[in-house]
Order: structure tokens, then sequence, then C-alpha cells
């Protein structure tokens, strides 16, 4: 299946048209994903590229992130994000940031719907590796870095949100065993209003 959101989001006359019939309706199936953490002996997390620095991301990185032509947020909802609690962890080649993962300990927040989660447990999200280092295995690789950061920390399990038609994002949280939990459909009419209704359970037998 096609990767539509990667598609919509990097061209931008798909990305406009999709923000015109957003502003009125949105109707978007997710998944609730868990992710534990091993260790990298049992995950294909290797990256294929060399130089590589892992550093947690400043507020005086959130100018590149809001500037930077890939990226939907500006540098003051980043920077609100760090202010919030929220943590990025990112991979650098040669001192450029290359790809990233965001993560927040407090609550899984998603279209207006907010789970507090307990002392161990976090919720990843906006997981992006730029396209000039895509292919690289970046994406898995941050990812398990950041589960060991956040594992020193005390958290023991990870929440994450894939949609529906995200084919790679579901790809790349596979390759480190992460499992759907459950099915969710959004609704969000107008922008004011949004409704989450659960389809299905996929963690009982």
């Amino acid at each position: 299946m096609m990767n539509f959101v990667l598609r919509i989001q990097e061209n931008p006359t798909l990305l406009r048209c999709y923000q015109i019939v957003s502003s009125l309706f949105q109707l978007v199936p997710y998944y609730v994903m868990e992710e534990v953490a091993v260790d990298q002996d049992h995950m294909a997390v290797a990256p294929k590229i060399a130089d590589l620095e892992i550093a947690l991301l400043t507020r005086n990185d959130m100018d590149f992130l809001g500037h930077h032509r890939e990226n939907l947020s500006t540098t003051e909802e980043y920077i609100r994000l760090l202010e919030s609690g929220c943590m990025c962890l990112a991979v650098k080649n040669k001192g450029e940031i290359a790809a990233y993962s965001w993560c927040d300990p407090n609550c899984l927040r998603y279209k207006g719907r907010i789970v507090a989660l307990k002392h161990n447990e976090a919720y990843l999200f906006d997981a992006r590796t730029y396209k000039a280092f895509r292919g690289k295995n970046l994406a898995p690789y941050v990812r398990y870095e950041l589960y060991k950061l956040m594992k020193e920390r005390g958290v023991e399990k990870f929440y994450s949100v894939t949609l529906l038609s995200n084919d790679s994002s579901m790809k790349f949280k596979q390759k480190l065993g992460a499992k759907p939990v459950e099915l969710f459909l959004y609704v969000g009419l107008f922008r004011k209003f949004s409704f989450h209704f659960r389809i299905r359970r996929l963690d009982r037998a």
C-alpha cells in the first residue's frame, strides 16, 4: 500500500488540498501501538551510515526544526513541547540533524485525546528521518536509543500512534517488536469538535 501520509506531507499541492478539506472534516483511523525496550541483539537497528552522534535536542535546536522545509510545526510549537516536559532525541551526521523522535513522559496526546500515563510509561511521537538520510535505518536506531535513555529513567512501557495508512511507520515500529493494541477512529469537525471511537482492542485473544 502506498504511504499516503508522506506523499501528502511532501507535496505542496496535496498538502494544501488536505488542509482545506481537514478544516471542515477529518476521518482518521489509527492504531495505538505498544512498544517494549528489548536488547539490540533482538532488533535490526544497526544504522547503515557512519559518523553518527546521538544527542538530546535543546531549545537552541528548535529553530532548525521549525525552519526545516520537511517539518510542519513552527519553532514556537517545538519550544512549547520542550517547556511542557517533552524530550527530543536525535541522531546527527557530521553535526547535521538526520533523524529524531519525540517523547512525552506524562501523557499520550493525539488530536485532543489526552491519556495520563503511569510513572513507568511514555508516549513516543513525531519520529522523522529527513529525505537525505532515508534508507539508512536511522528511524529504528533513534527509537532504540530513545528506549535506552528512557529505560534509564525508569520507563518500561512505551506507547505511540500509527495511522492506518502509514505503512512506513508501521514497518519501522515492527522492526522494534511493537504491536498494535487498539484501533481507533478519529472524527474531527470544523477543527472545533473531536471524537475518538475505539473500534476494537487487539491485545485480547
